[in-house]
């Protein structure tokens, strides 16, 4: 996905006249990579919100026009307000469309897990996305993961995920937790108590066994004695 934005010079920087630019319902960015200086520009906040709409999200191609002079860029480094919506800076990285870039992509989870409909297990999901490289065009807004062969105790990890040609994990050994599937907290206690149960029971046993053992030595004494 691409979307064409209009940015414009910034005269000035700091925190002041960031939070001016704001209020005019502008967004400040900075344009850097692929070797050139870093370019402090000004967008339109509303069209850049717009930009990331799309399926792509942050993944999304823009096509920077500032002046006279034109930009291929990917949004990163994101700073968003933590109690409004609305974005506060943007970070703007060129690139080239012919070379490859890392990006995060969104996993969507399918499926039932058999821990869950057979075991009483819950799904827990510690990352829902992947760090891939791909040549910009090709970045796929999401990637799907099959979940429903694991049972309590198992996990899923990045390398589990299938990708489309063209596209690899950034680190080939990525081993990564995404979903794990766990019993309830009560389920777990349970067992705890349980276990507990068990193992005293083993105690007693073992402690009723050396009691007659002891009593045994007493009495094998006692009938020593008597036959002197």
């Amino acid at each position: 996905m691409e979307a064409n934005l209009k940015a414009s010079l910034r005269d000035s920087i700091g925190s002041a006249e960031s939070r001016r630019l704001r209020n005019d319902g502008s967004l400040p960015a900075v344009i850097y990579g692929m070797g050139m200086d870093p370019v402090s520009v000004v967008l339109d906040a509303r069209e850049f919100n717009n930009a990331l709409r799309s399926e792509a999200g942050a993944n999304t191609i823009l096509n920077l026009e500032v002046g006279k002079k034109k930009y291929t860029a990917l949004a990163r480094e994101i700073q968003k307000h933590p109690f409004k919506n609305e974005f506060l800076h943007v970070d703007l990285i060129q690139i080239d469309l012919t070379k490859t870039v890392e990006a995060d992509v969104q996993i969507n989870f399918i499926g039932t897990p058999i821990g869950v409909k057979e075991e009483g297990g819950l799904v827990q999901t510690v990352n829902a996305t992947i760090t891939i490289s791909t040549l910009p065009t090709n970045i796929p807004s999401s990637l799907d993961l099959d979940i429903s062969e694991l049972n309590v105790g198992e996990n899923a990890t990045a390398t589990d995920v299938e990708l489309p040609d063209g596209v690899e994990l950034a680190s080939e050994d990525d081993e990564s937790i995404l979903v794990t599937i766990t019993l309830p907290r009560a389920a777990i206690e349970e067992e705890e108590d349980i276990e507990g149960l068990e193992g005293e029971e083993g105690e007693e046993g073992e402690e009723g066994a050396e009691g007659e053992s002891s009593e045994e030595a007493v009495e094998e004494e006692s009938s020593d004695e008597s036959g002197e």
